[in-house]
């Protein structure tokens, strides 16, 4: 009995640490997502005790002169070019970024803010910043077709593995809850014996894992 007492809180522990882990990827990646992906790992909000995230995005106004540089493309005023490309990067990248500005223009499915990121996928389809950038509007917008598309060609594209792996989890944590099934998609095109096909074997595992209820015998 102890035995197997050992072996559950073994089973536990390491289901924690995992929950652990992907809790400190969402921040650290998508804070912007965090509250949807959060939820997707169990996590319940009471939305009467959380702030009104419209009435939010409506009050918040440019804080320095690359966030009113931003909102003047946002609007028409300016043209799209390599340096406000590199202000977009830099805002959302910082330290204390406007979220509830930029999110106003993500929830309003943007036109300039959508050419914008087709912009930075044309020079990099595999960049996971714009990807991610494109699921957000998708959450507002839906656009599956479109996010499965680009997350199947920049998982084509990539070929160091360890990237590969964190283009995988973004494809299939940003389309999950429309019920598709990223990573069978790609075991579908990689199979079991290329290396592509064994980080998503590795993937599919870990997620079991973390979605596995311990049983505890009482």
């Amino acid at each position: 009995m102890k035995k197997k007492k050992n072996i559950i809180d073994e089973i536990i522990k390491i289901k924690n640490e995992l929950v652990t882990e992907r809790i400190n990827e969402i921040f650290r990646k998508r804070p912007e997502h965090y509250r949807t992906e959060l939820a997707m790992l169990g996590f319940e909000w009471l939305d009467d005790d959380c702030p009104d995230e419209v009435e939010e995005e409506n009050n918040a106004a440019p804080e320095n002169k690359d966030q009113e540089l931003l909102v003047a493309y946002f609007n028409g005023e300016v043209e799209l070019s390599d340096e406000l490309v590199e202000v977009f990067l830099k805002e959302k990248l910082s330290n204390r970024p406007n979220y509830a500005l930029l999110r106003r223009y993500f929830r309003q499915g943007n036109g300039n803010l959508k050419t914008l990121i087709y912009h930075g996928l044309e020079i990099d389809p595999t960049d996971d910043g714009f990807l991610n950038d494109l699921s957000l509007i998708h959450e507002f917008h839906p656009m599956l077709g479109e996010l499965i598309e680009r997350y199947t060609e920049a998982c084509r594209i990539q070929e160091d593995l360890d990237s590969f792996s964190e283009l995988a989890q973004d494809f299939f944590y940003n389309t999950t809850l429309d019920g598709y099934e990223a990573y069978y998609a790609l075991k579908e095109i990689y199979g079991s014996d290329t290396p592509k096909g064994k980080v998503i074997d590795s993937l599919v595992y870990m997620e079991e894992a973390l979605s596995r209820q311990p049983c505890v015998e009482h």
